[in-house]
């Protein structure tokens, strides 16, 4: 099976085989990369408006809560059929409508009169971001290789991580502010949008792509997945603010069933012969099973002190705005390493991963030793040292990550990689969120000791993060020999 790469000035397409290097330039895929960008974007800026959003609408937990689930949920439970229409229908048009369908519902939500307009909003943005972003990683993989897919693939690193950054920066900045008749919290979807705008300005300039053949879209198998991740992602999300009563462990149960579930009937469709969802034989290739648990790891730890940062660094003497600009330096350094670490693996190879890694777990490991020193008003400028070098760990980090849940994918099935790697980051992201929240709750700690809570959860999950990739260097070499 081939893919047919169509170049954006509506040529005859241009079928990509293995073994051939296409350098398609990164600046091509532009309108393609701001997609994980204001995906990260929305995400953490309207996490950070949470505390307005409650004064402006009078808001309770629950409320507040489902404006997050609401993006999330979706997002996460069709992450992986949106992947497999872009294999089906073609990329470049489901990316489009995705993005488009993002973009009105940012409007919608900078226009919300009420809070549950404002949480319907947020579900079509869910649903918008499911179909458009596994395409971007699908149509690098479809369309490169070699050293030009391993500089779009850290751009797209690069696009996440300054989302997510400059995301914590506005949303603080934003909600402080008026904009005469706007309210500061409105901006923040007016940004989202403006940047919606921009992608889809830019998106003809993208390499077209499809499979080659058509694939056909496995109904029971595509109901039993979102069932059983729509019942986890609720149990997950919920369950702090439910007390983990046994509605909690009902959504469990059939997650679980549902799972199983799908996976016998993706086994039995594969061994008759037709194409199943996910394709059990590449599931069961090692690398890629090692890459996703890392990958899950790795985002649970990121979003676990994301989530205690700003909340600690306040509680410390810092406004929100402050605590958003202590990242700022994060971000930008995230920002040139991404876009430099083509050259470092050119060098370093799987060693790239690694060295990142454990860059990652020396300044965590010194944040924590600031917090014992140092606490208060400037905090955020004691902390700058170990968060500059946790942006370069971290850049070093994602792209080689990213390649190795994507490489061992057939090009055929690229739909199937975008999708699967960011299914599983947003549950990882949930995941993070979840088990610190959790760990908050019951502790009742705070402030400087909560952010040493956050530190110590992502020291640990980046040790196990460390000793997959050491894994994943030896079976590399034991494979090249």
């Amino acid at each position: 099976m081939t893919t047919s790469a169509h170049p954006a000035s509506g040529t005859a397409p241009v079928p990509i085989r293995p073994g051939t290097v296409v350098e398609v330039p990164t600046w091509r895929y532009l309108g393609f990369l701001l997609g994980p960008g204001v995906g990260t974007f929305a995400f953490n800026a309207v996490t950070v408006i949470l505390p307005t959003l409650r004064e402006r609408f009078g808001a309770g937990d629950v409320a507040l809560e489902l404006v997050i689930a609401g993006y999330g949920i979706p997002f996460a439970v069709l992450l992986i059929l949106g992947g497999r229409l872009g294999d089906r229908f073609g990329r470049h048009r489901l990316f489009v409508v995705g993005m488009a369908l993002f973009l009105v519902s940012a409007v919608a939500c900078a226009l919300a009169p009420s809070i549950e307009t404002l949480i319907a909003a947020r579900v079509v943005q869910g649903v918008g971001a499911a179909l458009c972003t596994p395409q971007v990683l699908a149509t690098i993989q479809a369309t490169s290789q070699g050293a030009a897919r391993t500089r779009a693939i850290a751009a797209f690193g690069a696009s996440g991580g300054i989302g997510a950054a400059v995301g914590q920066v506005a949303g603080g900045a934003l909600a402080a502010l008026s904009f005469g008749l706007v309210e500061g919290w409105r901006a923040v979807f007016v940004v989202v949008a403006l940047i919606a705008v921009a992608a889809i300005a830019l998106a003809p300039l993208a390499p077209r792509s499809r499979a080659h053949e058509v694939v056909a879209i496995d109904l029971v198998g595509t109901a039993a997945l979102g069932l059983g991740i729509l019942a986890a992602s609720v149990a997950l999300t919920f369950g702090p603010v439910w007390n983990w009563s046994w509605p909690v462990a009902v959504a469990l149960v059939i997650a679980a069933v549902s799972l199983v579930a799908m996976w016998k009937h993706q086994n039995a469709i594969e061994r008759s012969g037709r194409v199943p969802l996910l394709p059990p034989s590449v599931l069961r290739l090692r690398p890629l099973q090692l890459g996703l648990l890392a990958a899950g790891l790795f985002f649970a730890g990121y979003s676990a002190l994301l989530y205690v940062f700003p909340r600690a660094v306040e509680a410390g003497g810092l406004s929100s705005l402050e605590a958003g600009m202590a990242l700022l330096p994060f971000a930008v350094v995230f920002a040139g390493v991404s876009l430099a670490v083509a050259r470092i693996q050119a060098r370093l190879g799987d060693s790239t991963l690694v060295l990142g890694v454990s860059v990652q777990i020396v300044a965590l490991a010194g944040m924590a030793a600031t917090l014992v020193f140092a606490w208060g008003n400037d905090i955020g400028l004691w902390l700058q040292p170990a968060l500059v070098l946790l942006g370069a760990g971290q850049a070093l980090i994602f792209s080689p990550l990213t390649q190795l849940v994507v490489r061992e994918v057939p090009v055929e099935a690229a739909g199937l990689s975008g999708g699967m790697f960011s299914t599983a980051q947003q549950l990882a992201l949930s995941f993070g969120v979840i088990v610190i929240g959790g760990v908050v709750t019951l502790t009742g700690v705070g402030g400087r000791t909560e952010l040493l809570a956050g530190l110590a959860l992502d020291i640990v999950l980046a040790v196990a993060v460390l000793v997959l990739a050491m894994a994943l260097r030896a079976r590399g070499r034991r494979a090249s020999l």
